[in-house]
């Protein structure tokens, strides 16, 4: 039910609790009281923690193991360009360009995957139909996926701009 328009909903609830002695709340306190149950009475939040850091943990080595290797494969390149007078500050640029490609790329593929299968599974089970990729979800895990490729990238870098330029030389 909803209260008449022009109906200030909080004395509403209060008049309900006071005519039936039951708990009687607004749209909004609910909404709250819901979450706060959830929040303080079950493992969810607890569970889902650990899986969000598990995830960014497991993400974070992946995208850092694969960029340290790229860096291990082509340290003769790096070694050739720095003796063409490349400077360190060029190569970081280079490598972040490319790291923000792939990470870009990535992103939309992730998160394209993500609001269909939301979409689909709305689709398909009743249970699901509150399922949905809010904005700020979406925004969030952009700014995790550009932290994590920005650490990889530098820790990776290391060895290229300590490489000697003479690698490219020898046998």
């Amino acid at each position: 039910m909803h209260a008449r328009p022009g109906v200030d909903t909080h004395l509403l609830a209060q008049r309900i609790a006071a005519v039936n002695g039951l708990k009687a709340l607004t749209w909004r306190e609910f909404t709250w009281a819901t979450i706060g149950y959830y929040l303080k009475r079950t493992g969810i939040p607890v569970n889902f923690g650990i899986t969000v850091a598990l995830g960014f943990i497991v993400g974070a080595a992946v995208v850092g193991q694969t960029f340290y290797i790229f860096v291990l494969e082509n340290l003769r390149q790096f070694g050739a360009l720095k003796a063409m007078g490349v400077t360190n500050s060029t190569i970081l640029r280079m490598v972040l360009l490319q790291a923000m490609v792939v990470a870009g790329i990535g992103y939309a593929i992730g998160i394209g995957l993500c609001a269909g299968f939301f979409e689909i599974t709305s689709r398909i089970s009743i249970n699901l139909r509150g399922f949905e990729l809010p904005w700020e979800v979406a925004a969030g895990t952009a700014c995790t996926v550009l932290v994590i490729i920005v650490i990889a990238s530098f820790a990776s870098l290391r060895k290229v701009m300590v490489v000697d330029p003479a690698i490219v030389f020898r046998g």
